[in-house]
């Protein structure tokens, strides 16, 4: 698919349902609304908080390079960070500074494309990305992007989906290729939806396939990560993390998070300890800690300028 247009469907996805705004029932953009999706996004993902101490935040001036509707934000901010936050559609940006307002916060909630920042180089001390990166289909150039702000020496914290995950290998390589051939067999949408797996995603699956049949790579991973309609993703492994992150020092590398809600009943027969174990050795976000370094690096003979 070609990159703009990629990218153009993102961020019509986002606009009309802004990451994690699924979670709650409460009245959108009330005090309600935002707490409820900052519970149950921490009690599912106890590890961005974990994460988050890599950090000290108190003083810095800090980019979320994909701020959502500002959850993570609050916590940032409430530990000190000097805060702005972008996303690349309307309905985000709105959402997040809602959640500023609510919670009466400083900050900046804007809506920009991270291929294209219009901040002045070195801006910031810390850029902070929760699983937004995979999913730019351009994203060389928002790496670029978020090099030139940093400040020499800063600190940048992301997560990507992990290619070596039980998510990947098992679930959206294996076990849904082989669903997506069951889904075609009278009553079986009523059998997954009895083990606990969500009837209108099944049935829309079913629908694109018989529609539009095989699809690429990107866009197969898309529709297990984000929903059947979500245009594309990515996945890295340990060695193609750290090459998108070449130009900068990686210090901290760590696998996190089995989604348990993925195997129905089974999955919430687990024991918590079983599935935190699981998350730090096939876990499906790749979280890395890296600085910029002081100095440009070094170019090798023969290695390619930007």
């Amino acid at each position: 698919m070609d990159g703009a247009l990629a990218q153009e469907r993102v961020r019509q996805h986002w606009d009309r349902q802004p990451c994690d705004s699924e979670l709650s029932a409460h009245e959108a953009g009330s005090r309600d609304f935002y707490l409820d999706v900052e519970r149950q996004r921490y009690a599912l993902q106890p590890h961005i908080l974990e994460c988050h101490s890599w950090i000290d935040w108190c003083g810095k001036h800090v980019l979320e390079v994909g701020a959502g509707i500002g959850t993570d934000a609050r916590r940032l901010i409430g530990a000190g960070a000097r805060y702005t936050g972008i996303n690349v559609d309307r309905g985000s940006t709105e959402a997040a500074a809602g959640a500023l307002r609510a919670f009466n916060l400083p900050g900046l909630s804007l809506q920009r494309d991270a291929r294209a920042l219009d901040f002045p180089d070195g801006s910031f001390d810390v850029v902070y990305s929760f699983g937004v990166l995979q999913h730019i289909p351009e994203v060389e150039r928002a790496i670029a992007e978020i090099e030139r702000v940093l400040r020499p020496g800063g600190e940048l914290l992301v997560m990507v989906y992990n290619r070596s995950s039980i998510n990947y290998l098992v679930e959206i390589m294996f076990l849904r290729k082989l669903g997506l051939r069951l889904l075609g067999i009278p009553g079986m949408i009523d059998v997954l939806a009895w083990l606990g797996l969500p009837r209108e995603k099944l049935a829309r699956h079913r629908q694109l396939h018989r529609e539009r049949g095989p699809v690429s790579a990107a866009e197969w991973i898309g529709r297990n990560a984000n929903g059947p309609d979500y245009p594309c993703c990515r996945v890295y492994d340990a060695r193609e993390a750290a090459a998108l992150l070449g130009r900068f020092d990686i210090r901290i590398h760590e696998v996190y998070f089995f989604d348990h809600r993925h195997w129905g009943v089974l999955g919430r027969l687990l024991p918590p300890g079983l599935r935190r174990w699981l998350g730090r050795r096939w876990g499906w976000h790749r979280i890395l800690y890296a600085r910029k370094p002081e100095r440009p690096r070094m170019r090798h003979s023969g290695e390619a300028r930007p």
